[in-house]
């Protein structure tokens, strides 16, 4: 049996071979394919995919580069390659579109739910809707930097699922399920808030599910955007639906006075006013109460060119919304190795599974408290109304959210207390968490650690960033440049857009420049070099830094003048002149906190840009002796050893140099080399 292939554009480009996404090499590569399958079956010319790939000013040899692109498609598609046919004058990308592209499945659904509505048949309608809007993933062609595809047939897919998304709620109006349509229309009228037909929709939503007080405040704050933004009025139709609505609010047990007709005449206190409700609109304004909409979605944007840890989105993915569990994943890691990006790009791909909305809030210098009262202003409390304790807050919060299915995403969080107040009590809630710290936890979760990138998604990602023909054409210079930041996405993306502000530097440049700083014949340093606009090492580890107590952070500053790359429990003990087992407890504390790594009991290790950092501090935060001793319990033979270290050297009496002590300089050439394994 042949393998099947399936190629998806409704969010980042996606090809799955069996049911198993394939990696694409860059952002270019992605661009040539997604041109293709827009012209699914068709010749595409190489003028128009060179237009695509690289828009109006492509660069010199683009044509070659892009024959370079087709057979790395080619190798992608494995298998299936050979339905990317080379037809004069251009190529052309084989498939059946009922079947294995998302675009097109798309527009046939939404196009039978259209013709169900026409017949009367809204349960059908409302199926072959919801059939349609699953197939998206996100942002259409979310990750390909291509203006002219954007602009030509991504505006037209969202404009198309904008539509798909009111014929669903039409239908669900027609089939009952008024509340379920207003949840989804909230959202709409967020995203588009000129849009007069998704308001329109909305109101009759509320309205048939018994909220028309609801009803009315979302025509009232239409108005005011619609006058505010445009200094146009409302549509008479609209107008007349807000009429229609009044109408019904007047009869018995209401507040004001009408036929329920829908003319709208009446004189009671509602204040009707004129046929198109003037009156009663500039009598009650939207700041004449709190008005809860719309569904809170606060993700911060998603990272396009987000790279690897596809077995820890897997794992996140398979854990939150899909268990009767408490739904949550605790994710830990060092400063700068993609902890945030990792989380935000899970929940952009859970978003779909949380109606109720999702929330989000950086806790870096926040209170529990704090987050609460944002969090309870965005699920509808007036600011007046929020309560007066944290606690009463809490409690407040889990409330509202045992109605409801929420996404809540908490980054940076810093210890267990202030995470604590925050975590939904419904299982129909999600809970993703990110820490340095790793202390922090929740009954029930899943943690993950978060490791440095593998060498080849550190290549995938700066290719991305700084461009796939640049790294080709010095791949040499584009290793040293990666082995500088071991790893580190903050680091990569520093490095990345360095090069992208510097279009005249060759990555041999760089390289030269952060070689030079490593051994210091330049005048900036390491962590100097691999800073751009807010991708800043250093300031990311210092954050983490600032939080530690004075004995943890000397014993960092000592660790970081230590040159091997590891080193055994005798050893640090002696280094930071304290007994084993109380300079263990400090040392596995440095390890829960992400900032040393310990690969088996008893041994450990700084990440090489945390020893970079750490030999800074220490320049300025160590005494003259601490220093010298460090230098000189370093250049002892048995130091270097591994056996019978414990023994020669007691923390209480420090190590003896036949020579000046002298500060540890890990650069210098002159100082002997680390022993693995120490």
């Amino acid at each position: 049996m042949g393998s099947t292939v399936w190629f998806g554009l409704l969010g980042p480009v996606d090809i799955r071979l069996d049911g198993e996404p394939v990696p694409l090499p860059s952002a270019r590569t992605r661009a040539l394919l997604a041109a293709l399958l827009c012209q699914a079956n068709r010749v595409v010319s190489v003028d128009g995919l060179v237009d695509a790939v690289w828009g109006a000013d492509p660069p010199d040899g683009a044509v070659t580069t892009l024959r370079s692109h087709v057979m790395r498609l080619r190798r992608c598609l494995g298998p299936q390659a050979r339905r990317l046919e080379t037809v004069a004058p251009g190529y052309r990308l084989l498939l059946d579109p009922a079947t294995e592209l998302d675009t097109r499945i798309f527009v046939a659904r939404y196009q039978a739910g259209q013709e169900a509505a026409d017949a009367g048949d809204w349960r059908s309608a409302a199926r072959f809707a919801g059939q349609a809007l699953a197939l998206w993933r996100g942002e259409p062609l979310a990750d390909v930097p291509s203006e002219l595809l954007h602009l030509e047939e991504a505006a037209a897919w969202a404009e198309m699922r904008v539509e798909a998304i009111e014929l669903r709620a039409r239908a669900d109006i027609a089939l009952g399920r008024a509340a379920d349509a207003a949840a989804a229309l909230r959202r709409l009228a967020a995203d588009h808030p000129h849009r007069e037909p998704a308001y329109a929709l909305l109101m009759s939503a509320l309205a048939a599910a018994d909220r028309r007080v609801e009803a009315l405040q979302v025509y009232r704050l239409l108005r005011t955007v619609l006058v505010r933004d445009l200094g146009m009025e409302p549509s008479p139709e609209l107008r007349a639906l807000h009429q229609r609505i009044l109408a019904m609010d007047a009869g018995p047990g209401g507040t004001g006075t009408g036929t329920g007709t829908g003319s709208g005449t009446g004189s009671g206190s509602d204040g009707a006013g004129d046929s198109d409700g003037r009156a009663a609109e500039d009598h009650d304004e939207p700041s004449a109460g709190y008005v809860a909409w719309p569904t809170p979605h606060t993700l911060p944007w998603d990272t396009a060119d987000f790279t690897g840890r596809e077995d820890l989105l897997r794992r996140i993915t398979d854990t939150i919304g899909t268990t009767a569990g408490p739904n949550t994943v605790i994710v830990d890691g060092m400063a700068g190795v993609g902890k945030s990006a990792l989380a935000v790009h899970a929940a952009h791909r859970l978003a779909g599974r949380f109606p109720g909305g999702q929330l989000y809030a950086d806790m870096r210098g926040a209170s529990a408290e704090q987050v609460l009262a944002v969090f309870l202003r965005l699920l509808g409390i007036a600011p007046g109304d929020l309560p007066s304790s944290e606690t009463e807050s809490a409690a407040l919060y889990r409330s509202l959210l045992a109605v409801r299915r929420v996404l809540v995403v908490l980054d940076d969080v810093h210890d267990a207390r202030q995470l604590a107040p925050l975590i939904p009590a419904s299982p129909g809630c999600g809970l993703l968490v990110t820490t340095r710290d790793r202390h922090v936890g929740a009954a029930g979760a899943l943690r993950i650690s978060v490791s440095p990138l593998t060498l080849d998604d550190s290549r995938d990602l700066l290719d991305r960033m700084a461009g796939s023909d640049r790294t080709a054409a010095e791949p040499e210079a584009a290793d040293e440049v990666l082995k500088a930041c071991a790893g580190l996405p903050l680091a990569i993306r520093a490095a990345a857009g360095r090069l992208v502000a510097r279009p005249c530097w060759t990555i041999a440049d760089l390289a030269a420049r952060l070689a030079n700083s490593a051994i210091g014949n330049a005048g900036s340093t390491l962590l100097d070099e691999l800073r751009f606009a807010d991708h800043d090492v250093r300031a990311s580890l210092a954050a983490g830094f600032t939080a530690l107590g004075e004995t943890s952070a000397t014993a960092l500053c000592l660790l970081g003048l230590w040159s091997g790359t590891e080193l055994g429990l005798p050893v640090a003990a002696s280094l930071l002149g304290r007994p084993s087992a109380e300079a263990e407890d400090i040392l596995e504390r440095l390890v829960d906190l992400n900032l040393l790594q310990s690969p088996r009991h008893g041994r450990y290790a700084l990440h090489a840009l945390v020893r970079e950092f750490a030999a800074e501090k220490a320049r300025t935060l160590l005494t003259d002796d601490q220093r010298h001793q460090a230098a000189a319990l370093w250049r002892l033979p048995h130091a270097r050893s591994a056996d019978g270290f414990s023994e020669s050297l007691q923390p209480s009496q420090p190590p003896q140099s036949s020579q000046p002590p002298q500060p540890s300089q890990p650069s210098q050439t002159s100082q002997p080399p680390a022993p693995p394994g120490l």
